[in-house]
C-alpha cells in the first residue's frame, strides 16, 4: 500500500506534464501563455486530474531540500551546490556558509546581498513559489467548472471536490508565507492568468491584503482537511495547516487567535511528542529524537512529523525520483580535510575504494555548504547540559569518524572533530571558511544502499519537514505573548524532557529563550530566517534595525556572519531578498519599487 502511494507521490510524468501546463521560464513569471491551455483542458475534467495537478504542486513544495533542476521547467539552482532550504537556514544566527560560491558569499557577509538585487537565487525562489500559486490558482478556478469528481454519491462528490480545493488553498498560503517573509509586500494573484487577463501592471500587495488571503486559505484547509490525508502524513493536512494559521496569527500580532487554531493540534490526539524508541532504528544506539528522523511516516508509527517527504532510490522507481540534497548541505566536508588522508587509510577488504568506504562508515557523503556556528553550539550547553542533551550525543551529531582495518573492524579517526575556530573564522575577510573538522547533525544522514554509491552526493530517504515539536514552540510563544509564562514553560519542557534535559521555570521564558531553544530543536530544519523576520516586524518593527533581534542574534551566536563591519551592526544593510530585477524589469506597465538597501 505505501510503496504503491510511494510511487503515485513521486511520478514525475504526471507531475511534469502538469508543470508544462504553466509554461517555461520566462521573465512574465505571473502570467500563462495561451497556448498551454490545452493540457490543463485536458487533465482537469475529473477527480484523478486534480488529483495529478495536487501531486504536481507536491513535488514543488518538496523541491525545497532539492537542488537539481527538476526538469519542469523554469529557473531553478540547476548546478549551484546549494538547497533551496539554506535560503532561509543559512547565513543566521545558527549557521554560516562553508562554501564561497558567487551567489551565495552574502551567507557569511551580508552587506554583500546588496550586490545581488539581480541575483540568480532571488529569482529562482520567486519563481518557483509562484508557480506553487499558479499552479494553485488554476485547481481552485477549474475545480468549479464541469467535473467528474468520481465519487460513489453526491456527498462523495463534494468531499473530494472540498478536499481538492482545500489542498491547492493550503499550497498557495505556504507559497505566500514563503513570499511574505522573504521579499515583503509582492503581488498578489488568487486568479488563474490566462491568454485572456495578460497583464503586465502587476502591483506589490501589501503584507497585510496578503495574509488576509492566507488566513481564509489556511481556514478553508482547516475546515475540509483530515488532520491525516490517506491515513498517513505524506501530503498537506489540516494539523499543517493549523501550524502555519498560528505561526501567521503571531506575525498578525494575534497571539489569542494563534493559542486558539492551535490548541486542537497540541492538545489533541492525533499528533503527539515521540519519547519512547520506535520505527527501523529502534535497535540501534539511539533516543526516540532521531528515530523520528529514521522513521518519519506515520506508517512506521510516527505520530510528530506533520509532513514527510517520501523518496525512494532510483533503481525503485524507474520514472524518476526526489533528489534531498539536505545531508549534503549539511554534513561538514570531512574528506576533504588534510586529517583523514584516503590514501593512507586503505583498507585490503576494499582496494582502490577509500573515498566509498569512508562515507558509508559515516553516514553519507556531506559536502559541508552550511556549517552550525559555534555560537549555536554553545547554546547546548545552557545549565551545563550538553553532555546529556540526546539532540547533542553521539547519534544526533557527527563526533567521531570512523574507517576500517584490513580485518574488517572499525576504527576511530582520533583528535578530527573539535569546535576550535580555524584562522579564517577568526580572520577579516571573505574567504571560503573550510571549516571541514567541526561536528555535523545526523538529522539528514543516508547510506545508499548500493555500496559503489556510497559516496554520491543524493539521499533517497524519507525525511521529514514539518514536527509537533515546533508547533509546540509556537504554542509556547502564543502563551508567553498573553502573559501566560506558566504554561509556555509546560510546553517548552515537554521538549527538553524528551531531550533529556533539565525543565525551565516560567521566569526562564522569554523570546531569546525561545529562539534558543528552537535552534537546539530544530538547527538545519528550521527555516530560521523567517522566524527571525516575523520577529523582528512585530508591532511595526523595521527588521533592518542593527537593533532589531534579526541582527542582534547574529551578532550574539554567528562569529562569522555577525563579524563586525559585516552589515548585522548597521541599519542599511537588507534583510528581506530583493525583488527580482528581472520581474521589476518585465512588468512594464507599472513602475515597481525594490525593496529599501538595493
Amino acid at each position: 500500500m505505501e510503496d504503491n502511494r510511494m510511487k503515485r507521490y513521486i511520478t514525475f510524468t504526471i507531475a511534469v506534464l502538469s508543470l508544462l501546463a504553466l509554461g517555461g521560464c520566462n521573465k512574465d513569471f505571473l502570467v500563462e501563455k495561451p497556448v498551454n491551455d490545452i493540457y490543463a483542458e485536458n487533465l482537469l475534467v475529473d477527480y484523478s486530474g486534480f488529483e495529478s495537478m495536487n501531486y504536481a504542486m507536491m513535488a514543488m513544495m518538496r523541491d525545497e531540500y532539492g537542488r537539481v533542476d527538476t526538469g519542469y521547467g523554469g529557473t531553478d539552482f540547476g548546478s549551484q551546490p546549494f538547497a533551496k532550504s539554506t535560503m532561509w537556514s543559512c547565513g543566521v544566527d545558527n549557521a554560516w556558509n562553508n562554501n564561497r560560491h558567487t551567489n551565495f558569499r552574502w551567507f557569511n557577509k551580508p552587506d554583500n546581498i546588496v550586490a545581488m538585487a539581480d541575483g540568480m537565487p532571488f529569482l529562482a525562489i520567486f519563481e518557483w513559489l509562484y508557480k506553487v500559486i499558479n499552479t494553485a490558482n488554476m485547481v481552485i478556478g477549474r475545480a468549479e467548472g464541469d467535473v467528474d469528481w468520481q465519487g460513489s454519491s453526491e456527498a462523495a462528490n463534494l468531499a473530494n471536490k472540498e478536499m481538492t480545493i482545500a489542498e491547492a488553498r493550503l499550497f498557495r498560503a505556504w507559497a505566500y508565507r514563503h513570499l511574505t517573509l522573504s521579499f515583503g509586500a509582492v503581488p498578489l494573484s488568487t486568479e488563474e492568468v490566462t491568454g485572456d487577463n495578460y497583464r503586465t501592471d502587476w502591483e506589490r500587495n501589501s503584507v497585510e491584503e496578503i495574509r488576509t488571503v492566507m488566513e481564509q486559505d489556511l481556514l478553508y484547509a482547516i475546515d475540509k482537511l483530515p488532520m491525516r490525508r490517506d491515513g498517513n502524513n505524506t501530503r498537506p493536512n489540516q494539523a499543517v495547516a493549523r501550524h502555519y494559521l498560528g505561526e501567521l496569527y503571531l506575525a498578525m500580532g494575534e497571539p489569542e487567535k494563534a493559542i486558539t487554531i492551535l490548541k486542537p493540534l497540541v492538545e489533541g490526539s492525533d499528533y503527539s511528542l515521540m519519547t519512547s524508541r520506535f520505527g527501523a532504528n529502534a535497535q540501534n544506539p539511539g533516543s526516540a529524537f532521531i528515530d523520528v528522523f529514521r522513521s518519519p511516516l506515520y506508517t512506521e508509527g510516527n505520530k510528530e512529523v506533520l509532513l514527510a517527504f517520501v523518496n525512494t532510490e532510483e533503481e525503485n522507481v524507474a520514472y524518476g525520483t526526489f533528489n534531498c540534497f539536505m545531508r549534503n548541505m549539511w554534513v561538514n566536508y570531512y574528506s576533504n580535510c588534510t586529517k583523514p588522508k584516503f590514501s593512507s587509510l586503505s583498507c585490503a577488504l576494499y582496494p582502490g575504494q577509500s573515498t566509498q568506504l569512508f562515507w558509508s562508515l559515516n553516514g553519507g557523503k556531506g559536502a559541508g555548504r552550511c556549517a552550525i556556528s559555534l555560537g549555536a553550539h554553545e547554546l547546548y550547553h545552557y545549565a551545563d547540559q550538553q553532555d546529556v542533551d540526546v539532540r547533542y550525543d553521539d547519534t544526533a551529531m557527527i563526533w567521531h569518524l570512523y574507517f576500517m582495518d584490513d580485518e574488517g573492524k572499525q576504527y576511530e579517526i582520533p583528535n578530527f572533530i573539535n569546535l576550535t575556530p580555524n584562522n579564517v573564522m577568526k580572520g577579516n575577510n571573505d574567504a571560503t571558511i573550510k571549516q571541514y573538522n567541526l561536528p555535523s547533525t545526523r538529522k539528514w544522514a543516508y547510506v545508499h544502499p548500493t555500496f559503489a554509491k556510497s559516496g554520491d552526493d543524493g539521499q533517497y530517504n524519507n525525511v521529514p519537514y514539518l514536527r509537533l515539536a515546533e508547533t509546540y514552540l509556537l504554542y509556547a510563544e502564543a502563551l508567553m505573548k498573553t502573559g501566560n509564562n506558566n504554561d509556555a514553560a509546560i510546553w517548552i519542557n515537554r521538549i527538553r524532557s524528551r531531550a533529556n534535559v533539565s525543565g525551565i521555570s516560567a521566569s526562564d521564558v522569554d523570546i531569546d529563550f525561545i529562539l534558543d531553544e528552537r535552534s537546539r530543536e530544530l538547527i538545519t530544519e528550521e527555516q530560521r530566517r523567517e522566524t527571525l523576520i516575523r520577529l523582528s516586524q512585530e508591532n511595526g518593527g523595521n527588521e533592518r534595525l542593527a537593533s532589531n533581534i534579526f541582527k542582534r542574534r547574529v551578532r550574539e551566536h554567528n562569529e562569522v556572519t555577525g563579524k563586525a563591519g559585516w552589515g548585522m551592526d548597521d541599519d542599511t544593510t537588507p534583510v528581506l531578498f530583493p525583488l527580482p530585477q528581472e520581474f521589476i524589469d518585465s512588468n512594464t506597465g507599472r513602475k515597481l519599487e525594490q525593496n529599501p538597501g538595493y
